[in-house]
């Protein structure tokens, strides 16, 4: 472990957990198409990861773990940008769902139901941006 990495502030492992959580649903149904692949990396930008911090978080993905976010709002930003991973190819599977159901636990949900996931999903299709989605949504 780096120097670096010690003293790392929590939003910093908190984006860390959070692409960890994109990359389980995107891999959970044994494919990672490359609808899926670019939304990884736009989320990773968005976040302000590197890119060898995005190549350690694929070879090491048990090594970053979840850190909930202290906001309602930070949460709910997760949970959107989780459930467009889990619809970025157009086929939501079973798999998918189950890891986004233990996701959104980790993150501070009691339960799925906590979120309107259909809701997201027809924004989302409707090609809505992230913050239009929180303002409409929460």
């Amino acid at each position: 472990m780096s120097i670096s990495e010690l003293f790392e502030h929590g939003e910093r492992k908190q984006d860390k957990g959070h692409y960890r959580n994109l990359l389980l649903i995107a891999n959970s149904d044994g494919e990672l198409s490359s609808l899926e692949e670019h939304l990884l990396q736009d989320i990773g930008r968005d976040l302000g990861l590197t890119n060898e911090q995005l190549a350690d978080i694929r070879n090491n993905p048990d090594k970053y773990p979840v850190t909930p976010p202290a906001s309602r709002t930070e949460r709910f930003e997760q949970m959107v940008n989780l459930i467009q991973m889990v619809q970025a190819d157009g086929k939501v599977e079973p798999a998918e769902m189950k890891v986004l159901e233990r996701v959104a636990i980790a993150i501070g949900y009691n339960d799925i139901e906590e979120v309107d996931v259909e809701s997201v999903v027809a924004l989302i299709v409707r090609g809505e941006d992230t913050e239009v989605i929180i303002e409409e949504l929460l």
